[in-house]
């Protein structure tokens, strides 16, 4: 699958830049699988909450002279 390689190659890209490659991941469903994506979604969801900020978004406030960046914000 094309994609899915094209996934791995973004998270060691993404590790490479000091992102934790779990920020990003890729799934294979059918339209039929409503009640499956629906769980992948608040999984993923908690994931990336248990992750916190994005190290991209913490430097952009940093460098808009945001120093004070708090969980409160997200």
């Amino acid at each position: 699958m094309h994609a899915r390689m094209k996934i791995e190659h973004l998270k060691k890209i993404l590790l490479e830049v000091g992102i934790d490659p779990a920020r990003i991941e890729m799934y294979n469903l059918s339209a039929a699988m409503g009640p499956r994506w629906a769980e992948i979604c608040t999984e993923f969801t908690e994931r990336i909450r248990k992750l916190g900020p994005s190290p991209i978004w913490l430097a952009d406030r940093r460098r808009q002279g945001n120093e004070q960046v708090g969980m409160e914000e997200i």
